[in-house]
């Protein structure tokens, strides 16, 4: 048995170890620490597996790891590391807000992949720890999980989350990355109203999204089609405001994103409106860009008889009917406009061809005024 003097120098030995141990570890780990500062994130991934293959419970250098995948942007090699930094985190330092911070980079990662059945746990679990801690939740986490709701159609669960971002998000906020992400929120919310027919909550909701982002073309172009369908329904002299409103959207549309769609939805608005000479270039662009679409035709056709282009109106509402012959409303058009120009015989002809595609009484009627017309002409 080893006497007391040689204990000592044993006891002193083990010491010395340790403290080199611990001096080589704090000066390995500064350096790596260090690395991840500067963004050097390739070396300092290397260092930090150099500590965990000597220190396998090294809670810290695991953390670290899934931090450098992240910031490397190699997503799917994120959340093994930091799932092993949490399981180590909860039994050294159970209170650590690294927890949930691991919680939170594991959920954006799969975020990030479109894996976004993976986004909702670890991001819940995130805001659920950061919240009980009375540390704000990061408000990238509520998007990033309101939007994960949304891509699974999970629309009650996304809309609470995307409205509370709505509510929190200041009117004067400066941040240009966080004001771009609260109208990205709005327009989400606006496309669930959108697709429920809540046309006022939708218009509110896309509304703001294009304050927020005046470049969202998809956002205004659903505020567009969101007003005309409101518009519509109202179907009264109170609408005309929300016709021009669409229209006027459909302008600053144009200004982005100057195509087919634009047309349509510029020409329609103007039509209902009651503009009709402004509606008239757009339809004429989809028209010709369509030749076989009866229906452009007939918008197209609509807005040359309204301001007053007899003529033109004419030839538009012949291709509609070549098109689709049965074509009610292109039929009673058409035969307006002989009407108009006092063709009785055309209007004639073409109202009759109406009563024979639908046997509207009201039809009917027609074709006997014009044909008491039609008999006092010389």
């Amino acid at each position: 048995m080893p006497g007391p003097i040689k204990q000592a120098k044993q006891s002193r030995t083990v010491i010395v170890l340790l403290l080199v141990v611990s001096t080589a570890f704090a000066s390995d780990w500064d350096r790596s620490v260090a690395l991840y500062n500067k963004g050097e994130y390739r070396a300092a991934l290397a260092e930090f597996q150099d500590i965990v293959r000597e220190r396998p419970d090294a809670a810290g250098a695991w953390y670290y790891i899934g931090l450098c995948e992240f910031k490397l942007k190699r997503y799917n090699k994120v959340e093994l590391p930091l799932s092993h930094a949490i399981d180590l985190l909860q039994i050294q330092s159970p209170e650590s807000a690294d927890i949930a911070g691991a919680w939170y980079t594991i959920g954006i990662s799969h975020f990030l992949l479109n894996e976004f059945d993976k986004t909702i746990d670890p991001l819940k679990r995130y805001i659920d720890l950061t919240s009980k801690a009375r540390r704000d939740v990061d408000p990238s986490a509520r998007s990033a999980l309101a939007r994960a709701f949304f891509f699974l159609d999970r629309y009650d669960d996304a809309v609470p989350l995307l409205a509370a971002a709505r509510e929190k998000t200041a009117p004067v906020e400066k941040n240009a990355d966080r004001v771009k992400d609260a109208a990205a929120n709005n327009y989400y919310l606006g496309v669930i109203y959108f697709k429920r027919e809540d046309d006022d909550h939708a218009i509110q909701a896309l509304r703001d999204a294009v304050n927020g982002n005046p470049t969202d073309a998809a956002a205004m172009e659903l505020l567009a089609e969101s007003l005309m369908r409101k518009a519509r329904k109202a179907n009264s002299a109170s609408s005309n405001a929300v016709w021009v409103e669409a229209a006027e959207t459909g302008e600053k549309l144009k200004l982005i994103r100057d195509d087919d769609k634009t047309a349509g939805i510029m020409g329609r608005a103007y039509l209902g409106a009651k503009m009709f000479d402004k509606a008239v270039p757009p339809l004429e662009k989809l028209a010709k860009a369509n030749p076989e679409n009866g229906q452009a035709w007939l918008y197209f056709g609509i807005a040359l008889s309204r301001s007053g282009q007899m003529r033109r109106a004419m030839e538009a509402l012949e291709i509609t009917i070549q098109l689709v012959p049965d074509s009610t409303p292109a039929l009673l058009e058409l035969g307006y406009v002989y009407e108009s120009d006092k063709q009785y015989q055309q209007a004639l002809r073409i109202y009759q061809k109406a009563y024979a595609a639908n046997n509207d009484p009201s039809i009917k009627e027609t074709i006997e005024r014009v044909r008491a017309l039609a008999s006092q002409q010389p």
